[in-house]
């Protein structure tokens, strides 16, 4: 093994409980938070101005009150990542023992400046870095799976992926063949994947645990250790 790949947003970092293209919908009245998301998080903005021009590009219009809250939202985001306990000394571990290390996020712009000031030191010593904002692409799509590979210069069957969402970072890193860990810091949003799993609709990580710093002793990062594969309890 040559890489670990993480997700950011609980898997490294905790923020608020809502995401911010669901928190935006809601402004919006009725918007699909999909769309809004393919909106925040798929292009670089750089100024809550410049968030409110691309909302208001995609659905028209905005209040005053609706860009006061947009404006608001955005400076929320700045300053709301905390590093999950552990996260840090986790992935300087890992780098420590000879690990490239990649990130790969759906994220906007504000909020990765968050992560930015919360966890530091694990930007600064990934190898890699993919984000949508930057690449256009939010996952599922394979396409930043391949594009943090390709940067680290690893093939999948030498990277683990690391992530707290089944659909979103797990499945599409399983299709690709790289090994793949499960942090389960939310069960309660993971239960239809959870079952699926159980019940063999879906294929398994090869790991899964609770907390982030669980994966320093797992076989995938322990030469010692015989890789195996751990089913959920």
């Amino acid at each position: 093994m040559k890489a670990a790949v993480f997700d950011i947003g609980a898997t490294l970092v905790t923020g608020p409980p809502v995401a911010p293209n669901k928190v935006i919908a809601e402004m919006l009245g009725g918007a699909e938070p999909s769309d809004v998301a393919a909106v925040i998080m798929t292009q670089p903005l750089f100024t809550p101005e410049d968030a409110a021009a691309a909302l208001e590009s995609r659905f028209g219009p905005l209040s005053k009150s609706t860009l006061r809250a947009v404006a608001e939202l955005w400076n929320s985001q700045a300053n709301a990542a905390q590093e999950i306990e552990g996260a840090v000394d986790t992935v300087l571990a890992l780098k420590k023992r000879g690990f490239k290390i990649g990130l790969v996020s759906d994220i906007w712009t504000p909020y990765y400046l968050s992560v930015r000031r919360a966890v530091s030191q694990i930007v600064e010593s990934s190898d890699a870095v993919v984000l949508s904002f930057e690449t256009g692409r939010r996952k599922p799509d394979l396409f930043n799976f391949n594009r943090v590979l390709e940067d680290l210069r690893v093939e999948p069957s030498e990277a683990v992926m690391i992530g707290d969402t089944y659909q979103h970072d797990i499945l599409p890193a399983i299709e690709l063949g790289m090994h793949t860990v499960w942090v389960l810091a939310r069960p309660e949003r993971e239960k239809e994947y959870i079952a699926r799993v159980l019940n063999a609709d879906l294929p398994a990580p090869n790991f899964t645990v609770s907390h982030i710093t669980q994966v320093l002793d797992l076989p995938l990062f322990c030469p010692e250790k015989v890789l195996g594969r751990e089913k959920l309890v």
